[in-house]
């Protein structure tokens, strides 16, 4: 039967969703305005939704235990103004099923392999959906004949949306890109209506990972979210603190959005207006505060080369509902895709399983006179470690430039509290964060700290290597 369905997808070649022509977009989308940014993507997402799907079968093969579907979509046809080519995003789909799923919850997993699909398929007995090119790379914007793929390509949307907001709110490029995991869960829907799949835990690194929190407040489908090495919630704050951070320089990470001049935009009003879509933390106060309130574990690297460690104290204790921090030791912003698995697996069934994630209870060591950072964990973990780097020369901590966090175990001696000192006599600054592993693998950490907390430099941080240098500042 199986085969008979597939053969029918494939001769129909695009599937189209036949409740979708009837479907239109709510009354809030009806009466949007260019002053509610904060309904731009869920007002695009229902706009496609009320068209048909069009999407085919390409192949089936079995891995053992795991069955793999595979198709491809055209999620869109996206050029704002006429300004960017190609329009049309082709996606490539692979659902990977086990022989017994649990039901009602799949995982959407952003640019994941599939080896680690069929990895997390087998751990958790969950369906997994990869969803493969997005962004649509090799972009051409106002005819220019430059082909640009990745921050290039959202560096380039950023600018031209700074020049005319009003016309071009659907312009920056993690708008589309959110649209099509949107997608992805409509085309899921159909395919895994036998197993009753209507909910999805996303996940997704770096820009996917902010496409994956925009999806979170725009698609009420979207019930968990896993976002890695996106530490950018309070945009603005986020970014003078990068900036402080390097004594008044930008890491060379963030080239693309110098070379567009966006550094000298980030006090605009129209820089402003484009945070109002982007950044997550600005859907506060907004009809869609609640979506962030759904849970979330956020997954940083402890020695990123765009963002520096401690930008989670700007916005992780604002963020409403359950949620959950990780930061990964002795890793960059490309290494984290080794701690996918390790990460996702443990998240995963405790969602499934309905299970609680384990909390770190910090009493703000700022107004604790002994200078030490008190945790209670809500559940008692099997070990608890300190990791401590140190660099000399500069508030710098990126793992390009060599710096590596040093493991010391702390005793747990009775309770579920520790208590650990967070002085520094010593020259420059140290950075400082405590990671609980619990029963079932997952990991849970506080946010690092850094001491001493209140002093930035006034020179750039030594270059190491082409990896390891900075950007001039032109003021902030």
């Amino acid at each position: 039967m199986k085969k008979i369905h597939y053969l029918i997808s494939s001769l129909l070649f695009l599937t189209s969703e036949i409740f979708a022509a009837t479907n239109t977009p709510d009354n809030a989308c009806k009466d949007m305005k260019a002053n509610d940014p904060s309904a731009v993507i869920s007002c695009y997402r229902q706009t496609l939704a009320s068209q048909p799907l069009k999407y085919w079968f390409l192949s089936n093969q079995v891995y053992g235990d795991v069955e793999v579907n595979r198709y491809q979509m055209i999620s869109q046809s996206w050029s704002p103004e006429n300004l960017v080519s190609p329009s049309q995003w082709l996606e490539n789909v692979a659902i990977g099923i086990p022989k017994h799923p649990k039901s009602t919850r799949a995982l959407i997993a952003v640019d994941m392999d599939e080896g680690t699909l069929l990895k997390v398929v087998q751990e958790t007995n969950t369906i997994v959906i990869s969803l493969k090119t997005i962004p649509n790379n090799n972009l051409v914007y106002q005819n220019d004949n430059k082909v640009r793929v990745e921050d290039d390509s959202i560096a380039r949307t950023w600018k031209l949306f700074t020049e005319d907001p009003a016309q071009r709110q659907l312009l920056p490029l993690h708008v589309p890109m959110a649209a099509t995991i949107s997608q992805t869960i409509r085309l899921a829907k159909k395919e895994l209506v036998h197993w009753n799949i209507d909910q999805f835990i996303v996940t997704g690194a770096s820009k996917r990972g902010w496409a994956t929190w925009l999806s979170a407040v725009s698609d009420p489908s979207v019930v968990a979210i896993v976002p890695f090495v996106i530490d950018v919630l309070d945009t603005d704050s986020v970014m003078k603190n990068i900036y402080r951070s390097y004594g008044g320089n930008w890491p060379v990470a963030f080239t693309p959005y110098y070379n567009q001049g966006i550094d000298k935009l980030v006090n605009s009003s129209n820089f402003i207006k484009l945070m109002k879509i982007e950044d997550p933390l600005q859907y506060m106060d907004t009809p869609s505060e609640s979506r962030l309130a759904i849970p979330k574990y956020i997954v940083n690297a402890s020695g990123d080369d765009f963002f520096v460690p401690d930008n989670t104290r700007y916005y992780y204790d604002k963020l409403p509902g359950t949620k959950s921090l990780r930061i990964a030791p002795n890793t960059g912003h490309i290494g984290i895709q080794d701690d996918f698995e390790k990460s996702l697996v443990p998240f995963i069934n405790r969602i499934q399983n309905n299970k609680a994630l384990p909390t770190l209870a910090i009493a703000p060591y700022r107004q604790n006179k002994s200078n030490s950072l008190n945790i209670t964990f809500s559940e008692k973990p099997l070990k608890v470690i300190r990791w401590t780097a140190t660099n000399p020369a500069a508030r710098d901590f990126r793992f390009a430039c060599g710096i590596k966090y040093i493991a010391s175990d702390i005793t747990m001696n009775g309770g579920n509290n520790v208590s650990v000192p967070l002085s520094y006599p010593g020259p420059g600054w140290q950075a400082t964060f405590v990671e609980a592993t619990f029963s079932d693998g997952y990991i849970a950490t506080s946010q690092v700290y850094i001491t001493p907390d209140d002093k930035y430099p006034t020179t750039p941080p030594p270059a190491n290597g082409d990896a390891c240098t900075t950007l001039a500042g032109r003021g902030l």
